[in-house]
């Protein structure tokens, strides 16, 4: 609250210095320190968040803090490293050195002991703490949550306050009459909420005329308050819900930023879910591909032992030790392929890609779902949040339809204006009190005749085009959502059929293994070999089976909407829902 001081002419420069400084100091402490600005924006978020049923919203946290300028921020032209091909070191081997490519074959085979071990679990809380996908996704709906800050700001009272400070000189014949003003102005403006806006105005002004106190030690002031109240309110066009286009819009920007978000933690979980398994898969291959290898060197080693008691040819002796070489060869690439993926993997959850890690083998099964088709669509279209976001787009449209078809109107409004002058003192100088008796006022009413609308109706028609061609997208986007949720419920039923017959391949191959191994001297080198490869393609159908099962059933939660992610990035059991550890994946596999 402002209050009103008379200032005697031997106290007023000093006086009002200090209330210029009081104001200032005022103003300055309006604004927020980004502590209250972060502590907005975290209750802003819970509270959206909150609004569409998540449980998990960003927690803002000090960003940009760190450099990679290194001394070169504002270097035009940044340093380049790109060395000459001089000086580089090819070191050759030789192309015939088999024992050399055995032993780094060998060598890719070798794996930590000591390297730490995260389960799933462990892996999808590493993913949202760490995760750059994660953090990227948390910082999109931070940077909507302030957009919407700034745009609240904007419909509340602002303040500004200005001052100035002049030294004017006017030579005349070699002499010079000087003057100093100091000019503070400080103005507070509110918008309407259906269109316009009021503001209030202080302007003080101090003068003094430096040339008379040069040649008689006088010093004449001028001073001066005026306060100014106006206001600006349009009837017509810009009136009504379309003044708060940008704040409406805004607001509803935040609540589509919470449902991504969430829907973006419901993929994030799907992805490194599948990927997860997929190691899982690769990992049973390489066991399944352990066991292959000694099977195979087996049969090797029999083959070269009845070759040299002259039972079978040289051929079947080396097409037997030929293979198991080969088995060594695909099984160095099996660990390649897994440690390749395991990389990628470290990258999806921005874990260190330089350290070791190894997986745990226990995952989680669920027990597929009982699902009638027709309920599973309607139900799944009507949780889906992004289908939720596409439909509310459309009603945005609309909203900027009816806003240009206001474009269309006359610009009609009222202009209002109050000025009080300072009181005048007995000695004539003007004080900084208001005097109320002479306030000057002044209303009027603009009216803009619209003869030229021609852009305004083409914006009206380009919406109108862009609101159906939008209607037409969300009906696509709906069919499109019905075929991905027809197609995750047949791809259950499919993947069912599809484990039970890996599991019977498996029998089928272990069969023909045991009855190989009962007479092995009546069955051809060929066959026994045929007999392995079976077995290792039948248990690596299986694991990939068992796989593509689970990834079908969350992809089916995902695809309808039935999904639910916890703070910690784990999935929520829902009623109803069996999840328990398995490890059908890699059979007895130990943890790695």
């Amino acid at each position: 609250m402002m209050s009103w001081v008379r200032i005697t002419p031997s106290r007023r420069q000093p006086a009002l210095i200090a209330a210029l400084a009081s104001v200032a100091l005022c103003v300055g402490g309006c604004y927020s320190s980004f502590s209250q600005i972060d502590t907005h924006v975290n209750a802003l978020l819970d509270d959206t968040s909150g609004g569409i049923d998540a449980n998990a919203a960003p927690e803002t946290s000090g960003w940009a803090d760190e450099t990679l300028s290194d001394g070169t921020l504002d270097a035009p032209k940044p340093p380049t490293y790109n060395p000459k091909g001089e000086t580089f070191d090819f070191v050759a081997t030789s192309m015939d050195d088999i024992s050399g490519v055995i032993s780094r074959l060998e060598a890719i085979q070798e794996e930590n002991a000591n390297s730490p071990i995260m389960t799933l679990a462990e892996c999808l809380l590493w993913a949202t703490q760490n995760g750059r996908e994660y953090q990227y996704a948390e910082e999109s709906y931070v940077i909507e949550c302030l957009q919407l800050l700034m745009e609240r700001h904007l419909w509340g009272p602002r303040f500004f306050d200005t001052v100035s400070f002049d030294l004017d000189g006017s030579g005349n014949a070699g002499l010079y009459e000087t003057s100093m003003d100091i000019v503070n102005e400080f103005t507070v403006t509110q918008r309407l909420p259906y269109g316009g806006e009021i503001s209030a105005q202080y302007l003080a002004s101090f003068a003094k005329t430096l040339h008379n106190s040069v040649n008689d030690g006088s010093l004449d002031s001028i001073s001066s308050g005026t306060i100014v109240l106006g206001a600006e309110i349009p009837l017509l066009r810009n009136a009504g819900p379309i003044a708060q286009e940008n704040l409406i819009q805004s607001e509803r920007d935040l609540t589509y930023a919470a449902r991504a978000f969430e829907d973006f933690r419901r993929r994030y979980f799907f992805e490194i879910v599948a990927d997860y398994f997929d190691l899982l898969v690769r990992r049973q291959a390489i066991a399944n591909g352990s066991k292959s290898v000694e099977l195979s060197s087996h049969v090797a080693d029999r083959q070269q032992a009845l070759y040299e008691a002259g039972r079978v040819n040289y051929s079947a002796s080396s097409l037997a030790k030929n293979q198991a070489l080969q088995e060594q060869s695909n099984q160095a690439q099996r660990w390649e392929l897994y440690r390749l993926e395991l990389d990628q993997f470290k990258v999806k959850i921005n874990y260190p890609i330089d350290e070791e890690l190894r997986i745990h083998h226990v995952a989680f099964a669920i027990d597929p779902p009982t699902v009638k088709m027709s309920d599973a669509i309607a139900s799944g279209l009507a949780r889906r949040l992004d289908l939720q976001t596409s439909r509310d787009r459309v009603v945005d449209r609309e909203r900027q339809l009816r806003n240009a078809r206001n474009q269309l109107l006359p610009d009609l409004g009222i202009v209002g204006r109050v000025a009080i002058p300072s009181e005048i003192d007995e000695d004539g100088n003007t004080s900084f009190v208001p005097e109320f008796d002479d306030t000057d006022f002044n209303v009027g009413i603009n009216l803009g005749i619209p003869l030229d609308r021609e852009i305004e109706k083409l914006k009206v028609r380009e919406i109108q085009v862009l609101l159906e061609r939008q209607r037409l997208q969300l009906s696509q986007e709906f069919d499109e959502a019905a075929v991905e949720i027809r197609a995750s419920i047949r791809d259950i039923d499919a993947n069912i059929f599809d484990l039970d017959i890996q599991k019977r391949n498996v029998e089928i191959a272990a069969l023909a293994i045991q009855a190989n191994d009962a007479d092995p001297d009546r069955v051809e080198v060929l066959n026994q070999l045929q007999a392995i490869q079976d077995l290792q393609r039948a248990e690596d159908g299986r694991a990939r089976a068992f796989r593509n099962l689970q990834i079908s059933i969350v992809e089916y939660l995902l695809s309808t909407g039935q999904l639910r992610i916890q703070p910690n990035g784990m999935m929520e059991i829902l009623p109803g829902m069996q999840l328990e550890p398995t490890e059908n994946l890699s059979y007895d596999d130990p943890p790695a």
